[in-house]
């Protein structure tokens, strides 16, 4: 080390007696340096290649076997996940004292299992991995990252690029970091090509490739957020001397950044006494800490802003950031890094704690951060709901109903094959079970993000599914309490709409978050809460009548007993009921949209293709109920047309999305083409083959004129 960075290096660490003094060191060069985690765009200003050159800890070699990691690049570049050690760490029993850590993500303050659940989903496609819950994997990733690499948890969905970027495709389409680590440069090349095509005309595949760089750059990112306070050969603290002059135990030789930060009143100390003497005057105390001292310099050189923002503040909040930063960015500067010493002591010692499998030690240290943050963030937190949160995290309410219908539709099944009053009673209490907890889970979607039930494409699907059961449970209703030959058909088309929409739901879930914030336009609980809901309780409606009306097509066109008619007449009248009120509600939800578009936008009505669907309901159900009651159909074009009703509803919710064009793309989703093409397809075989049926008289259709 040159006398100028040996004098420079001094005064720095002698400047201050009350702060740490070695942040100064490097204040100017971070400064300047270090980003501050926005993204921006699919590439997230990200390349590997600074990634690799942060993936050496500090300027000292490794010592011994500590820090020594594996070369998946042929010997050109060392593994990116940190290298803390010959010895496996331990891992303590629970993390449940982790699950409320707050953390933000885009732009949303939510707690830890939330934003664990939701970065596992966006890496795998699952929420949980191996029999551990997606903290538990989280907790890997941030306190034991060096055991991570051969977690399978990156999904690639299309084999074609499992090959592109040359690795042998696997049938589980899941795949770990160390494969993936093999083949960075090309993923890194294949990235920044599908990053200069604009989005519109990206293909599939290199859509795949850009989800897949971006997740990698996240995961290694995370696996870095901690490694202030990880044990590093860089950071090996050889002499006895010179670990009691510090204060270090004597036992022990490997130490962590933060280690040699809170000791940084006696390293500048130990500077002070150096002066100008040369290295061959220097002591063998005075040369290590010289090189420890380097070795920090350059490990703060590669610090990332993590995605894990855990802290914090108001200096980010007011140049207009999220409020929030990693640990990363509270090193970096000296009046965060004083004012989060107690934070970041905690989180360190929850980190040593985890490693060693102390779980005292562990839920101490989240405890001890979380005690702070109760003062330094209570107006934010005060108005959040992370214990509800969690229950719900916990608690899936919508994968249980989900389950609840399915058992309630086998029963249903069971009960017009067998009329055994028995299934029915259970089927019916199975499925109010399911629907208790489906209801419970919108209203705590509602109470945690004090909003209404309806504001993204993914909420439209509970929603519509609760709106049209309920509908289909009044129906069921009133034919028990009457003793109408229609009981059981209520209850189907309830059971078959929960599951159809739940699926189609959790689908949609895989993709992320569903609780983010709202775009300016949307931001409005009024008409959110009218107009949104309107339109969706109309949704619910025409489904429901389309469901009732296979249910009359199925019924007429298969042999009966002599109460066929009456029960025929029965579910026609249900699918005209059902169709009136559809109308209403899509009528009035249309004009209120169409008001709320002139608040927004200017104009009443600028044939936007989500208007346009949204017409097309309206003008459908007039032509069906004005044809029936004129006498231009009869109940069987009746139902037909329920049925098409339930295909210009799907067009007209998300079909139009497709287009990708239109003021409404803020709910725009991809690859939902083939799977409603084929759902039209099946709808329109489906009128097709019942048509034919009732033409040619299957079932001993029109030989009763009472039935029509």
């Amino acid at each position: 080390m040159n006398a100028r960075f040996t004098a420079s290096l001094k005064s720095s660490f002698t400047a201050s007696y009350r702060i740490l003094p070695i942040c100064l060191a490097f204040t100017a060069l971070l400064a300047a340096q270090t980003p501050q985690g926005a993204k921006s765009g699919p590439m997230q200003d990200q390349r590997f290649d600074s990634l690799f050159e942060a993936s050496h800890d500090g300027a000292r070699p490794p010592q011994g076997n500590g820090g020594v990691t594996s070369e998946p690049h042929g010997g050109r570049m060392p593994s990116m996940l940190p290298a803390i050690g010959a010895v496996p760490p331990a891992s303590v029993k629970s993390v449940s004292a982790m699950e409320t850590v707050p953390i933000m993500q885009d732009g949303r303050l939510k707690p830890m299992i939330t934003y664990a659940r939701h970065m596992l989903l966006q890496f795998s496609g699952k929420t949980s991995y191996a029999s551990q819950s997606a903290v538990e994997v989280m907790a890997h990733i941030l306190f034991t990252p060096e055991l991570t690499g051969e977690y399978k948890i990156f999904l690639i969905n299309n084999p074609e690029v499992a090959e592109a970027i040359g690795i042998a495709p696997e049938k589980t389409r899941q795949y770990t970091f160390r494969q993936l680590e093999k083949a960075l440069p090309k993923i890194q090349e294949l990235a920044e090509k599908a990053n200069a095509v604009e989005d519109p005309k990206r293909d599939l595949i290199q859509k795949e490739v850009l989800r897949i760089f971006g997740n990698v750059v996240e995961f290694v990112n995370l696996t870095r957020t901690f490694t202030y306070a990880l044990p590093s050969g860089a950071f090996a603290v050889q002499g006895v001397e010179t670990r009691a002059s510090l204060g270090f135990p004597v036992d022990k030789t490997a130490y962590s950044f933060w280690d040699l930060m809170l000791a940084a009143q006696a390293i500048a100390k130990i500077l002070e006494g150096i002066g100008n003497r040369d290295e061959a005057h220097r002591t063998p105390i005075e040369n290590e800490i010289i090189a420890l001292s380097q070795a920090m310099y350059f490990t703060s050189q590669s610090l990332h802003p993590s995605p894990f923002r855990n802290f914090p503040s108001p200096t980010a909040a007011a140049g207009g950031g999220p409020g929030w930063i990693s640990p990363a960015e509270v090193l970096t500067s000296p009046d965060q890094l004083q004012a989060f010493r107690t934070e970041l002591t905690g989180w360190s010692d929850a980190v040593v704690a985890y490693r060693k499998g102390d779980q005292a030690g562990f839920d101490k240290g989240i405890q001890s951060y979380l005690g702070t943050m109760e003062n330094r963030a209570y107006a934010q937190l005060s108005e959040t709901h992370f214990s509800l949160e969690a229950i719900y995290q916990k608690g899936e309410p919508f994968f249980w109903a989900l389950v609840a219908y399915w058992v309630a539709l086998l029963g249903c099944f069971g009960f017009f094959l067998g009329r055994k009053q028995w299934m029915y009673q259970a089927a019916t209490w199975i499925f109010l079970a399911g629907y208790a907890v489906h209801v419970a889970g919108i209203v705590a979607r509602i109470l945690i993000m004090k909003r209404p039930p309806v504001t993204s494409l993914y909420e439209t699907f509970p929603f519509v599914a609760a709106v049209s059961i309920l509908a289909a449970l009044i129906m069921e209703r009133i034919n028990v309490s009457r003793k109408s030959t229609g009981q059981g058909i209520g209850l189907l088309c309830a059971s078959l709409l929960g599951m159809i929409l739940l699926s189609i739901a959790n689908r949609y879930a895989a993709d992320g978050d569903t609780m983010k914030m709202l775009v300016a336009v949307l931001n409005s609980n009024f008409w959110l809460s009218t107009h949104v809901v309107c339109v969706t309780i109309g949704y619910s409606a025409c489904l429901l009548a389309g469901a009732i009306g296979h249910v009359w097509l199925i019924r007429a066109i298969f042999p009966g007993d002599a109460s066929k008619p009456e029960r025929l007449k029965e579910i026609a009248k249900m699918v005209y009921g059902t169709l009136c009120f559809g109308l209403l509600f899509s009528f009035i939800g249309t004009v209120l949209g169409g008001i709320w578009a002139d608040q927004s936008w200017g104009r009443f009505w600028g044939w936007d293709p989500k208007e346009n669907g949204a017409l097309l309901i309206v003008i459908w159900c007039i032509i069906l109920l004005h044809a029936k009651q004129w006498g231009y159909i009869r109940n069987p074009g009746l139902a037909l047309g329920s049925v098409f009703g339930a295909i210009v509803v799907s067009l007209a919710w998300f079909g139009v999305n497709l287009l990708n064009v239109g003021l409404h793309s803020y709910g725009f989703t991809n690859g939902a083409a083939t799977k409603l093409f084929s759902y039209i397809g099946g709808e329109l075989a489906f009128m097709l083959v019942t048509g034919i049926g009732l033409a040619l008289g299957w079932g001993g259709w029109g030989k009763k004129p009472s039935v029509t």
